[in-house]
């Protein structure tokens, strides 16, 4: 059903509840004044019989001339039960009424009623008796009413009252067809709200104007829609860097296996041929054996970058602080690239400078660091301390500034260098290292120039 009919179905069933127990209490309230007034006006009545009862000489005359002038019915009942007179009946074919109700009653107490139904007339009296004397015995005088008034006046009263409840129920009845339109206009709004934020108009408002109920809705939708667009835009970022994480992730898998593919091809190939000659020449055999261990040694060396940024990553690696002096541990890093790059130039200068720090870490900090600007510049590569900051400066083709945030990203390359040169976890591995000694890596560069990264430790002077 619909919310109206909801509201007409409920309103008749309490308003023909209302109906029915207004009847019911109507009805008997009336009734029960009514008796009380009759029992007042008969007592009266039956009084002022009794004051005239020492005059009559023929009681059945007098009986018959009490009903002519009251229009009640009078019966005379002597002490036994016996009618000795009656105005409407024949009082010799009549029951002996000692047994009836108010017949007792007034035995015992002067004055006594009840109301019964006749059978005979079909309808509801009221009789009221009373004792006394007649003759020096006693008897009982009893007057008798017809009720029919008190239902022709209960019919009356409900009448009107039906009337009222009929007007009534019509305008309750179109009071709640314009109730439940307005409600049903202020629904819709609603929904209409509703549909539009399903279809991702955040935006939308219901504009409610009834009821403060609706007012209280207007305000938890518009809420929903604050929170659903925030949320929205959320998994769109998330979406976005889940997507951006899958490329990344693909591009890395790309560039591990193309990493690992040269020196493993390498070390297939030269194994291969040593198998295909075993009387290969001595130097030849020799060669071989070594370009197989250096690109074995390579492949180990990237397994143990990925390990080694893995551990650092799961909090795996605490630092064993020593004393050393860092100026002379980049002096022989920077001997060793000199030994191994014949074609560049690399100097080291600045002054001793007794740091505290876990030596082995520090040393893979330098070490990546200079073989990053080795990869990345062809000219003459400079290792100075300098204010207590170690820096490895370069003139190479330098780093593009919306980048320079990201190259210390795990597995970042730059997009103007292809993937031949590094898997790209070197600069991660010296910011996770730098960060467990509570310190930071520093990068300026200028695109076209050349890139300078440093760094500061804690000098062992000043603990």
């Amino acid at each position: 059903m619909k919310l109206h009919q909801h509201f007409i179905v409920n309103f008749l069933l309490i308003f023909i509840s209302t109906l029915f127990l207004s009847t019911v209490v109507s009805y008997f309230a009336i009734k029960e004044i009514n008796l009380n007034q009759y029992k007042s006006f008969i007592k009266n009545q039956i009084e002022l019989i009794k004051v005239q009862l020492h005059t009559v000489k023929n009681i059945d005359e007098f009986v018959l001339h009490v009903k002519q002038k009251t229009g009640n019915r009078l019966t005379v009942i002597d002490d036994d039960g016996v009618v000795i007179a009656e105005s409407d009946f024949n009082k010799n074919k009549m029951e002996n009424h000692g047994d009836r109700k108010e017949i007792q009653i007034a035995r015992a107490q002067v004055d006594g009623y009840a109301v019964r139904h006749s059978h005979t007339l079909n309808s509801d009296f009221l009789y009221i008796a009373s004792q006394t004397y007649f003759n020096d015995k006693p008897i009982f005088i009893r007057l008798s009413m017809q009720l029919n008034s008190i239902t022709k006046e209960f019919y009356n009263i409900w009448i009107k009252l039906s009337l009222i409840f009929a007007f009534s129920i019509s305008l309750c009845l179109y009071i709640i067809y314009r109730l439940s339109q307005k409600i049903e206009k202020e629904i819709t709004k609603v929904t209409s709200t509703l549909d539009d934020i399903s279809n991702k108009n955040y935006h939308s408002v219901v504009n409610a104007s009834f009821a403060q109920e609706f007012f209280k809705i207007e305000s938890h939708i518009e809420n929903l829609a604050r929170i659903l667009e925030k949320r929205a835009k959320q998994k769109r970022k998330y979406t976005a860097k889940i997507r951006l994480i899958s490329k990344q992730r693909s591009d890395i898998i790309s560039a591990i296996s193309h990493e690992f593919k040269n020196p493993i091809a390498s070390v297939i190939g030269y194994a291969q041929t040593l198998l295909d000659d075993p009387n290969a020449n001595e130097k030849i055999r020799e060669r071989f054996l070594e370009k197989i261990v250096k690109n074995s040694h390579k492949i180990s060396n990237m397994i143990d970058r990925l390990s080694l940024a893995t551990k650092f990553e799961n909090g795996d690696l605490v630092p064993k602080v020593i004393e050393f002096n860092l100026y002379a541990l980049a002096k022989d890093i920077t001997n060793t690239f000199q030994d191994k790059h014949k074609d560049r130039i690399f100097t080291c200068k600045g002054e001793n400078l007794n740091v505290l720090a876990d030596k082995t870490m520090i040393e893979l900090v330098i070490t990546n660091l200079i073989d990053n600007a080795v990869k990345y510049s062809q000219n003459d590569i400079e290792i100075f301390l300098e204010n207590a900051s170690l820096h490895v400066k370069d003139k190479g083709i330098g780093i593009n500034p919306k980048e320079i945030e990201k190259v210390t990203n795990k597995f970042y390359r730059s997009n103007t260098h292809s993937w031949d040169n590094s898997i790209g976890l070197g600069l991660a591995l010296v910011k996770y290292i730098l960060n467990l000694h509570n310190t930071n890596l520093n990068i300026k560069s200028e695109f076209g120039i050349g890139s300078d990264f440093s760094f500061r430790l804690k000098n062992y002077a000043d603990t």
